[in-house]
């Protein structure tokens, strides 16, 4: 039995056109079935369980499709900080607070300039959820508590490299997060 198909009229810009023209050549399909592809995906991801945005897929790819990043299971993940916070040389965490710093200009290069777009950008990464307590106020729950150390001192120089004045206070695997307005003190 054939399958029925409906007509429908779609107006695209011409950038939405040339990527509907690539993908027809890339996929040497026609333009109905990369629509009805894309639709398809579209359905999935706004259907499934856990929403996971265009948004947050591009984070994804940008963490992972050049080989900066590397997922690891949060069992491995809490037994390497545990051993790292009881036996790591002050040389680590030095090269800790460097990595922080060359992630701050990262950061400020892909446009990533305010607090909560870097805290959002990152909470994709599994290391914690972000709650908004108030205007420049953020509680970080922690995935594992033993990530403490090692995300306060990234992002004490996350924001240090963006000169982005900002008091971390530490919790029981929370770390809140105040930035400070201009003319408040520390």
């Amino acid at each position: 039995m054939a399958k029925k198909f409906t007509r429908v009229s779609v107006a695209l810009d011409r950038k939405s056109e040339e990527m509907l023209n690539i993908l027809v050549r890339k996929k040497n399909t026609t333009i109905s079935e990369v629509i009805r592809r894309a639709i398809n995906t579209y359905f999935e991801l706004e259907n499934a369980a856990t929403k996971i945005t265009p948004d947050i897929t591009k984070i994804y790819t940008d963490f992972l499709s050049d080989g900066e990043h590397c997922i690891v299971d949060i069992e491995h993940w809490t037994a390497m900080l545990d051993e790292l916070n009881r036996k790591a040389s002050d040389e680590f965490w030095e090269i800790m607070e460097k990595i922080g710093y060359e992630h701050g200009i990262q950061y400020k290069n892909k446009g990533l300039t305010d607090v909560y777009d870097i805290l959002r950008y990152m909470e994709v990464g599994n290391w914690f959820r972000v709650k908004i307590d108030g205007e420049g106020s953020y509680t970080l729950i922690l995935s594992t508590h033993t990530s403490q150390k090692f995300l306060r001192i990234f992002f004490e120089n996350i924001f240090k490299a963006q000169k982005i004045p900002v008091k971390i206070y530490e919790g029981f695997g929370k770390l809140r997060l105040v930035k400070i307005k201009e003319g408040e003190e520390s």
